[in-house]
């Protein structure tokens, strides 16, 4: 089983999230999603919102995807985002997604949107 994602902090920082089927530790630079020595490593959009308990909010990319974008949650309490509890779901028309807020607790939620490069 391929290992990625890798994320180390300090003075040797990477970021990188291989193709699927493609290590982290062994692959080429062009078998990454995100690498740290290919540019910036920054998000197309980024932004925080509020989620009410039990409901949804539509945020607009601004732009149309090719392929679904990468999304990464991070809420303000710490909560690990997973299904059971909130969710990012890209629309079929790829210029937008929703944040699923499935407890009864209003949740703020940091997103990041990344470009996928994987399959085009």
């Amino acid at each position: 089983m391929a290992g990625r994602v890798l994320f180390q902090r300090g003075a040797n920082f990477k970021f990188r999230i291989s193709k699927p089927g493609k290590d982290v530790d062994s692959t080429d630079l062009f078998d990454f999603v995100l690498h740290e020595g290919i540019g910036t490593v920054a998000p197309n959009v980024t932004g925080s919102v509020q989620v009410p308990a039990n409901s949804n909010v539509l945020i607009p990319f601004g732009r149309t995807y090719q392929q679904p974008a990468l999304i990464m949650l991070k809420p303000s309490d710490g909560v690990v985002a997973f299904l059971s509890q909130f969710e990012a779901r890209i629309q079929s028309d790829m210029a937008s997604m929703r944040i699923y807020n499935k407890t009864g607790t209003t949740r703020y939620v940091t997103y990041y949107v990344y470009w996928n490069s994987i399959g085009g």
